[in-house]
């Protein structure tokens, strides 16, 4: 079981939103204030941008509305956004427009729809796949009405790529890009959507033809994290900090800017730069920012208790992983399942969720919901794949965790993922009451590990297999948990920090040679020279 895909290299790479959520964070809107705002501003703020937009719908109607269907459309759709589909205006825009559809009865029906029931939506999108493709269904009927309409087109897109659909996806992107080019949200999201795709040079592509990129904080962040996750030297770094001692914005504006510009700085040795940059993107943080300090916190070396002071809880993501570290694992799967409403189409809450599962064996029923949702837009992740199967084995749906393996096994990955998937094969054996079996699988897994110079995974795989005997030989259970303890205390005397999942199931396996009756007798244990771990290797 692996915990991420990319554990060791995060960047404040864009969220993906939706317009209301935009709207809540900041996001939406030009940066305009160098004011510290609070929620109640920030919202405000927002909805003046979308009053802006309203208005400027508004004039192209009444310019042109003795012959104006598009505008009508245009005008009722940012009405809608907007919260202002019971103004005068509007309701002449409507009636004039339903008028105009008297042929067309299928967008006269929706059109009166939408007008009867306009306020009854909290603008929140569905995360579960039949009421997404209900949302779906009703959307291309809004945006019959106004295929100009760029919001509602990269929101729509949003729908398509949680449910796995990314070429529908790319095609409302595309739209909205070429009816706006600077807009920063429809930008923002079509960068996030090539990462997604795993095609940061795409992305990078999107952001370059915009000179918005330049100017505005939050593109520039985007930009900057794509670029340092696909291993480029970061473009405009002098543009970038000079935007950061610009005073017409935000210490919101600059929050991902500075914590990422804060993370590379980190990662280049310049301690104090990085903690100047991390602490200015603290001061109002977005709940990406608050993620990726969380990360650095935990990740980088050389920080001290309270040098970077931020409230976790304003992130899901955070708080996900500090649940884990204080062993709350309910609440950290219920974190993850908080984070993947934020991030429906993100691989990494849902891969995190089955992974706290999989070491503590605990919330199985939260975790398995939380991966088969996640596969909708991950169908061909090999991790996720790998972790789900081992949750549903540990809750005994052996031929559903069967069938996830096999799904793993033919889905592309590297050599770890390839190692990983094996070992997960010799669990299900153990599962399956044929330990024999499960016992040579993982030996081979190590055997793999070492062979490519992975000891960290090769111990990593040498620990589940020691909890699984655990479970059923107390004597073998005790001689291999007395490995484990030299393998600790090898690498504790190299200064190698021992990861948190190993703590945890070198706790389970104690618990287990206590409690548990010898119920198989093990054949001879034989490791073939896998016993050292750390004679020369390190903990990963």
């Amino acid at each position: 079981m692996i915990e991420n895909d990319d554990l060791s290299n995060r960047q404040t790479i864009p969220r993906w939103l939706s317009i209301k959520e935009s709207r809540l964070l900041g996001e939406l809107g030009a940066p305009s204030t160098k004011v510290l705002l609070s929620h109640t501003d920030i919202i405000a703020q927002a909805e003046r941008f979308l009053e802006a937009e309203y208005k400027l719908g508004l004039e192209r109607w009444l310019a042109s509305r003795s012959d104006a269907d598009a505008d009508a459309e245009e005008l009722i759709s940012i009405a809608s956004i907007a919260n202002r589909i019971d103004d005068p205006e509007v309701k002449r825009a409507s009636d004039f427009l339903l008028q105009r559809l008297q042929r067309d009865e299928i967008r006269q029906g929706f059109l009166s729809r939408l007008l009867e029931h306009r306020n009854t939506s909290n603008g929140s999108l569905p995360t579960e796949e039949a009421q997404i493709r209900v949302e779906i269904s009703r959307r291309k009927r809004l945006l019959d009405l106004n295929p100009r309409d760029a919001l509602r087109l990269t929101e729509t897109a949003l729908l398509y790529v949680i449910i796995g659909q990314t070429k529908q996806a790319w095609s409302l992107l595309r739209r909205a890009l070429i009816l706006r080019p600077d807009d920063r949200y429809v930008l923002r999201a079509t960068s996030r959507f090539f990462m997604h795709r795993g095609e940061p040079d795409v992305a990078l592509d999107v952001l370059s033809h915009s000179p918005a990129v330049r100017i505005d904080p939050w593109l520039k962040s985007a930009r900057l994290a794509i670029e340092a996750v696909s291993g480029r030297s970061p473009s405009g770094w002098k543009k970038a900090k000079a935007l950061l001692t610009d005073s017409s914005f935000s210490p919101r504006d600059l929050s991902e800017l500075a914590v990422q510009m804060g993370s590379m700085e980190y990662e280049a040795g310049s301690r104090k730069q990085a903690l100047r940059m991390l602490r200015l993107g603290a001061v109002s943080p977005t709940e990406n920012a608050v993620a990726q300090i969380g990360w650095v916190a935990r990740k980088k070396r050389g920080l001290r208790a309270g040098e970077l002071d931020v409230d976790v809880s304003l992130s899901h993501e955070a708080s996900a992983y500090a649940s884990y570290e204080q062993g709350n694992w309910s609440e950290a799967v219920s974190h993850c399942e908080a984070w993947r409403k934020i991030e429906p189409f993100s691989a990494r809450p849902v891969i995190h969720g089955t992974f706290v599962a999989c070491v503590s064996m605990e919330a199985l029923g939260a975790a398995s919901a939380l991966g088969t949702l996640g596969l909708l837009a991950n169908s061909k992740n090999k991790t996720l794949l790998n972790n789900l199967a081992v949750v549903k084995a540990f809750q005994g749906q052996l031929e559903e965790s069967h069938a996830l393996l096999l799904r793993a096994q033919a889905t592309d990955g590297d050599e770890d993922e390839e190692i990983i998937v094996l070992a997960s094969s010799g669990l299900l054996d153990f599962r399956e009451s044929r330990p024999e079996s499960g016992l040579d699988k993982y030996i081979e897994a190590m055997e793999k590990a070492i062979n490519r110079k992975n000891h960290g995974l090769a111990f990593r795989a040498f620990c589940y297999l020691s909890r699984e005997i655990a479970h059923i030989d107390d004597k073998a259970g005790v001689f291999l948990l007395e490995k484990i303890d030299s393998n600790i205390a090898k690498a504790e005397k190299r200064n190698i920090t021992i990861p948190k999942d190993i703590i945890i199931m070198r706790e389970q396996i104690v618990t287990s040679i206590r409690s548990i009756e010898a119920i198989w007798t093990a054949p001879t244990l034989s490791f073939r020279g896998l016993d050292d771990f750390f004679g020369d290797g390190a903990l990963q």
